[in-house]
């Protein structure tokens, strides 16, 4: 995306949708730019990507290969492609232990608000205060444990061990009506 700078130079960005350059007889044929828009920068034509917007060289003389090219390498391109839009989550290893003693190895996908509402589910049941949160001590061994795993603040985690003391409160409740019946 064209940077501007407020100074005595102008700097003119115009952008050109897929078909006739403006003032152009012919229209774009390649299917490339289906996945680049036209843009005019300092006087001079660019192709910039819809993916990682970077901006590539547009002129008529250059051709159209060295788009193709950078849409094979465009890594935006691949994850957004890949995703078909599903959230984009890390899977890892994990190893377990089965009943005969041997190690399995698992796929393991990493979800935030499964950890999260385990960690408040954990600071509920054992009455551990919420200022625990806010150690530095105690940040650098979670991170350590789960990199992709983010605390919050002590206001997230009230709300979550607010939502689980709820929840645990109607589950007991349930249960001692089905064992007075």
């Amino acid at each position: 995306m064209p940077i501007e700078i407020d100074d005595d130079d102008d700097v003119e960005v115009e952008e050109e949708e897929y078909g006739a350059e403006a003032g152009s007889k012919r229209k774009l044929a390649s299917a490339v730019w289906k996945e680049f828009k036209r843009v005019k920068f300092n006087g001079t034509v660019c192709a910039k990507c819809n993916y990682c917007f970077k901006q590539l060289s547009a002129s008529s003389n250059n051709g159209t290969k060295y788009l193709h090219v950078h849409l094979k390498s465009c890594v935006q391109r691949k994850i957004k492609r890949k995703l078909n839009g599903k959230i984009l989550a890390q899977a890892s290893l994990r190893f377990g232990k089965t009943d005969g003693g041997t190690v399995s190895v698992e796929n393991y996908t990493f979800d935030q608000e499964i950890a999260r509402n385990e960690f408040a589910t954990m600071i509920v049941l054992h009455e551990y205060p919420l200022s625990m949160v806010d150690h530095v001590d105690f940040r650098r061994f979670v991170g350590a444990l789960q990199p992709l795993f983010k605390i919050g603040t002590r206001n997230t985690i009230r709300y979550k061990s607010l939502l689980v003391k709820t929840i645990l409160y109607y589950k007991v409740r349930y249960v001692v009506m089905l064992v007075s019946k």
